[in-house]
Protein backbone atom coordinates (compact mmCIF):
# COMPACT_ATOMS: atom_id res chain seq x y z
CA UNK A 1 0.00 0.00 0.00
CA UNK A 2 1.51 3.38 -0.99
CA UNK A 3 2.46 5.81 1.74
CA UNK A 4 -0.19 8.48 2.37
CA UNK A 5 0.57 12.09 1.50
CA UNK A 6 -0.04 14.34 4.49
CA UNK A 7 0.21 18.11 4.56
CA UNK A 8 1.94 20.31 7.13
CA UNK A 9 1.40 24.08 7.31
CA UNK A 10 4.05 25.80 9.43
CA UNK A 11 2.55 28.59 11.54
CA UNK A 12 4.78 28.44 14.61
CA UNK A 13 7.35 31.07 13.61
CA UNK A 14 7.77 34.27 15.61
CA UNK A 15 7.49 36.63 12.58
CA UNK A 16 10.28 38.85 13.92
CA UNK A 17 11.02 40.67 10.65
CA UNK A 18 7.32 41.24 9.90
CA UNK A 19 6.54 42.60 13.36
CA UNK A 20 3.21 40.74 13.47
CA UNK A 21 2.01 37.17 13.00
CA UNK A 22 2.45 36.36 9.30
CA UNK A 23 -0.14 33.60 9.42
CA UNK A 24 -2.87 36.10 10.37
CA UNK A 25 -2.16 38.60 7.58
CA UNK A 26 -4.95 39.13 5.04
CA UNK A 27 -4.19 39.60 1.34
CA UNK A 28 -7.48 38.59 -0.27
CA UNK A 29 -10.97 39.35 0.95
CA UNK A 30 -11.19 38.86 4.71
CA UNK A 31 -9.43 35.47 4.98
CA UNK A 32 -6.23 35.17 7.05
CA UNK A 33 -3.40 33.47 5.18
CA UNK A 34 -3.28 30.43 7.45
CA UNK A 35 -6.92 29.63 6.65
CA UNK A 36 -6.43 30.09 2.90
CA UNK A 37 -3.25 28.01 2.78
CA UNK A 38 -4.67 25.29 5.03
CA UNK A 39 -7.62 24.96 2.66
CA UNK A 40 -5.25 24.66 -0.31
CA UNK A 41 -3.25 22.03 1.56
CA UNK A 42 -6.41 20.07 2.47
CA UNK A 43 -7.42 19.96 -1.20
CA UNK A 44 -4.03 18.52 -2.20
CA UNK A 45 -3.29 15.96 0.53
CA UNK A 46 -5.05 13.09 2.26
CA UNK A 47 -4.81 14.75 5.68
CA UNK A 48 -3.60 18.23 6.62
CA UNK A 49 -2.08 19.35 9.92
CA UNK A 50 -1.00 22.64 11.38
CA UNK A 51 2.44 22.87 12.95
CA UNK A 52 2.21 25.41 15.76
CA UNK A 53 3.80 26.14 19.12
CA UNK A 54 2.37 24.77 22.36
CA UNK A 55 1.17 28.27 23.32
CA UNK A 56 -0.92 28.62 20.14
CA UNK A 57 -4.38 27.28 19.34
CA UNK A 58 -5.94 27.44 15.87
CA UNK A 59 -8.69 24.91 16.47
CA UNK A 60 -7.34 22.50 13.83
CA UNK A 61 -5.62 19.14 13.87
CA UNK A 62 -2.06 19.94 14.84
CA UNK A 63 1.42 18.65 15.56
CA UNK A 64 3.22 20.73 18.17
CA UNK A 65 6.21 22.66 16.84
CA UNK A 66 9.12 22.56 19.32
CA UNK A 67 9.87 26.17 18.25
CA UNK A 68 13.45 25.45 17.24
CA UNK A 69 13.10 26.15 13.51
CA UNK A 70 11.26 24.54 10.59
CA UNK A 71 13.50 21.47 10.39
CA UNK A 72 12.50 20.53 13.95
CA UNK A 73 8.84 21.01 13.02
CA UNK A 74 9.25 18.65 10.06
CA UNK A 75 11.01 16.18 12.34
CA UNK A 76 8.10 16.33 14.82
CA UNK A 77 5.64 15.53 12.02
CA UNK A 78 7.71 12.58 10.83
CA UNK A 79 7.93 11.26 14.38
CA UNK A 80 4.16 11.57 14.80
CA UNK A 81 3.36 9.80 11.51
CA UNK A 82 6.45 7.94 10.26
CA UNK A 83 4.41 6.15 7.63
CA UNK A 84 3.56 9.35 5.76
CA UNK A 85 5.04 11.41 3.00
CA UNK A 86 4.94 15.05 4.08
CA UNK A 87 4.07 18.01 1.87
CA UNK A 88 5.38 20.95 3.91
CA UNK A 89 4.57 24.61 3.23
CA UNK A 90 5.25 27.83 5.11
CA UNK A 91 2.55 30.34 6.05
CA UNK A 92 4.32 33.26 4.31
CA UNK A 93 3.59 32.34 0.68
CA UNK A 94 0.69 34.62 -0.35
CA UNK A 95 1.02 33.83 -4.07
CA UNK A 96 0.96 30.06 -3.59
CA UNK A 97 -2.06 28.44 -5.25
CA UNK A 98 -3.37 24.90 -5.56
CA UNK A 99 -1.98 24.47 -9.08
CA UNK A 100 1.58 24.91 -7.80
CA UNK A 101 1.07 22.20 -5.17
CA UNK A 102 -0.52 19.96 -7.79
CA UNK A 103 2.59 20.39 -9.95
CA UNK A 104 4.73 19.44 -6.96
CA UNK A 105 2.75 16.30 -6.20
CA UNK A 106 2.67 15.23 -9.87
CA UNK A 107 6.42 15.71 -10.20
CA UNK A 108 7.39 14.01 -6.95
CA UNK A 109 9.84 11.14 -7.29
CA UNK A 110 9.19 8.63 -4.51
CA UNK A 111 12.56 6.97 -5.18
CA UNK A 112 14.25 10.17 -3.96
CA UNK A 113 14.32 11.45 -0.39
CA UNK A 114 12.50 14.68 -1.26
CA UNK A 115 11.04 16.75 -4.08
CA UNK A 116 11.39 20.52 -4.09
CA UNK A 117 11.04 23.51 -6.37
CA UNK A 118 14.20 25.29 -7.47
CA UNK A 119 14.23 28.85 -6.12
CA UNK A 120 13.45 31.57 -8.63
CA UNK A 121 16.15 33.72 -6.96
CA UNK A 122 19.19 31.50 -6.42
CA UNK A 123 18.05 28.22 -8.05
CA UNK A 124 18.64 26.25 -4.86
CA UNK A 125 16.04 23.99 -3.25
CA UNK A 126 12.95 25.62 -1.71
CA UNK A 127 12.60 23.64 1.54
CA UNK A 128 9.27 25.09 2.70
CA UNK A 129 7.26 24.05 -0.31
CA UNK A 130 8.52 20.51 -0.66
CA UNK A 131 7.64 16.87 -0.20
CA UNK A 132 9.70 14.88 2.32
CA UNK A 133 9.61 11.13 1.76
CA UNK A 134 9.81 8.68 4.69
CA UNK A 135 13.37 7.84 3.58
CA UNK A 136 14.45 11.34 4.61
CA UNK A 137 13.45 10.78 8.26
CA UNK A 138 16.70 9.19 9.52
CA UNK A 139 18.80 12.00 8.05
CA UNK A 140 16.48 14.66 9.47
CA UNK A 141 16.47 12.96 12.86
CA UNK A 142 20.27 12.90 12.90
CA UNK A 143 20.50 16.52 11.79
CA UNK A 144 18.19 17.61 14.61
CA UNK A 145 20.20 15.56 17.11
CA UNK A 146 23.38 17.25 15.85
CA UNK A 147 21.88 20.70 16.33
CA UNK A 148 21.54 21.44 12.62
CA UNK A 149 18.58 23.65 11.82
CA UNK A 150 18.68 24.54 8.10
CA UNK A 151 16.24 22.54 5.95
CA UNK A 152 17.78 23.93 2.73
CA UNK A 153 21.20 22.55 3.60
CA UNK A 154 19.58 19.23 4.43
CA UNK A 155 17.87 19.05 1.02
CA UNK A 156 21.28 19.59 -0.55
CA UNK A 157 22.72 16.67 1.43
CA UNK A 158 20.03 14.11 0.58
CA UNK A 159 18.69 12.96 -2.79
CA UNK A 160 16.30 15.73 -3.79
CA UNK A 161 14.35 15.96 -7.02
CA UNK A 162 14.38 19.62 -8.15
CA UNK A 163 11.59 20.90 -10.39
CA UNK A 164 10.97 24.25 -12.03
CA UNK A 165 8.16 26.63 -11.16
CA UNK A 166 5.62 27.34 -13.88
CA UNK A 167 4.78 30.69 -12.29
CA UNK A 168 8.07 32.39 -11.32
CA UNK A 169 6.65 34.38 -8.39
CA UNK A 170 4.50 31.59 -6.94
CA UNK A 171 6.82 31.08 -3.95
CA UNK A 172 7.71 34.70 -3.23
CA UNK A 173 7.96 35.06 0.55
CA UNK A 174 6.33 37.76 2.64
CA UNK A 175 8.71 38.05 5.57
CA UNK A 176 8.78 41.83 6.00
CA UNK A 177 6.62 44.92 5.41
CA UNK A 178 8.55 45.53 2.16
CA UNK A 179 7.69 42.01 1.00
CA UNK A 180 3.99 42.63 1.61
CA UNK A 181 4.10 45.65 -0.71
CA UNK A 182 5.64 43.50 -3.44
CA UNK A 183 3.03 40.78 -2.90
CA UNK A 184 0.12 43.21 -2.99
CA UNK A 185 1.42 44.73 -6.22
CA UNK A 186 1.26 41.27 -7.81
CA UNK A 187 -2.23 40.55 -6.50
CA UNK A 188 -3.60 43.93 -7.62
CA UNK A 189 -1.68 43.79 -10.92
CA UNK A 190 -0.31 47.30 -10.37
CA UNK A 191 3.30 46.55 -11.26
CA UNK A 192 4.74 48.75 -14.01
CA UNK A 193 8.18 48.76 -15.61
CA UNK A 194 10.42 51.68 -14.70
CA UNK A 195 14.09 52.53 -15.08
CA UNK A 196 16.19 52.76 -11.91
CA UNK A 197 19.86 53.78 -11.65
CA UNK A 198 21.99 51.54 -9.43
CA UNK A 199 25.39 52.32 -7.91
CA UNK A 200 27.60 49.61 -6.43
CA UNK A 201 30.41 49.66 -3.89
CA UNK A 202 32.97 47.20 -2.52
CA UNK A 203 32.12 43.52 -3.08
CA UNK A 204 28.88 44.30 -4.88
CA UNK A 205 30.83 46.30 -7.46
CA UNK A 206 33.24 43.41 -7.97
CA UNK A 207 30.44 40.89 -8.44
CA UNK A 208 28.37 43.15 -10.72
CA UNK A 209 31.55 43.99 -12.69
CA UNK A 210 30.51 47.64 -12.91
CA UNK A 211 30.28 50.77 -10.80
CA UNK A 212 26.74 51.51 -11.90
CA UNK A 213 24.01 50.40 -14.23
CA UNK A 214 20.47 51.26 -15.25
CA UNK A 215 17.91 48.51 -14.88
CA UNK A 216 14.30 48.14 -15.92
CA UNK A 217 12.27 46.68 -13.09
CA UNK A 218 8.68 46.13 -11.99
CA UNK A 219 9.68 45.90 -8.33
CA UNK A 220 7.94 48.45 -6.13
CA UNK A 221 10.51 48.53 -3.28
CA UNK A 222 14.30 48.33 -2.88
CA UNK A 223 13.69 44.91 -1.33
CA UNK A 224 12.20 43.50 -4.51
CA UNK A 225 14.83 45.22 -6.64
CA UNK A 226 17.68 43.79 -4.57
CA UNK A 227 16.31 40.26 -4.91
CA UNK A 228 16.34 40.69 -8.70
CA UNK A 229 19.93 41.93 -8.65
CA UNK A 230 20.95 39.21 -6.17
CA UNK A 231 19.76 36.58 -8.62
CA UNK A 232 21.39 38.29 -11.62
CA UNK A 233 24.79 38.94 -10.05
CA UNK A 234 24.95 36.17 -7.39
CA UNK A 235 25.24 38.67 -4.54
CA UNK A 236 25.88 36.76 -1.28
CA UNK A 237 24.51 39.32 1.18
CA UNK A 238 21.14 39.15 2.88
CA UNK A 239 19.17 42.36 3.08
CA UNK A 240 19.83 42.72 6.81
CA UNK A 241 23.54 42.99 6.02
CA UNK A 242 23.12 46.02 3.76
CA UNK A 243 22.23 49.69 4.01
CA UNK A 244 20.42 51.46 1.21
CA UNK A 245 20.18 55.03 -0.04
CA UNK A 246 17.72 56.48 -2.54
CA UNK A 247 18.60 59.75 -4.23
CA UNK A 248 21.41 60.35 -1.70
CA UNK A 249 19.20 59.83 1.37
CA UNK A 250 19.28 56.73 3.55
CA UNK A 251 16.04 54.78 3.19
CA UNK A 252 14.40 51.57 4.34
CA UNK A 253 13.53 48.50 2.34
CA UNK A 254 9.83 49.39 2.10
CA UNK A 255 10.37 52.83 0.51
CA UNK A 256 8.34 53.00 -2.74
CA UNK A 257 10.46 53.23 -5.88
CA UNK A 258 9.81 55.78 -8.62
CA UNK A 259 11.06 55.94 -12.19
CA UNK A 260 14.41 57.70 -12.35
CA UNK A 261 15.42 56.97 -8.73
CA UNK A 262 19.07 56.32 -7.98
CA UNK A 263 19.55 53.44 -5.53
CA UNK A 264 22.75 52.58 -3.70
CA UNK A 265 23.19 49.26 -1.92
CA UNK A 266 25.95 49.55 0.70
CA UNK A 267 27.56 46.27 1.80
CA UNK A 268 29.40 45.73 5.08
CA UNK A 269 32.98 47.02 5.10
CA UNK A 270 35.67 44.46 5.95
CA UNK A 271 38.12 45.20 8.74
CA UNK A 272 37.96 46.51 12.26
Amino acid sequence: MPAPLYGLLLVGGKSTRMGQDKSQLIYRGDTPEWIRLFSVLESTTEQAFLSHRADQDFGKLAIIDPAEGPLCAIHAAQQAHPEARWLVIACDLPLLEANTLELLTRSADITKDATSFASNVDHRAEPLCAIYEPSSAPVISQAVADGKRCPRHLLEEIETQLIQLERPHALDNANSPADTLEIRSHLTMTREAKTISIRYFAQLRELAKCDSEEVSTESVTPSGLYEELKSRHSFPHKQKQLMIAINDDFADWATPLKAGDEVVFIPPVAGG
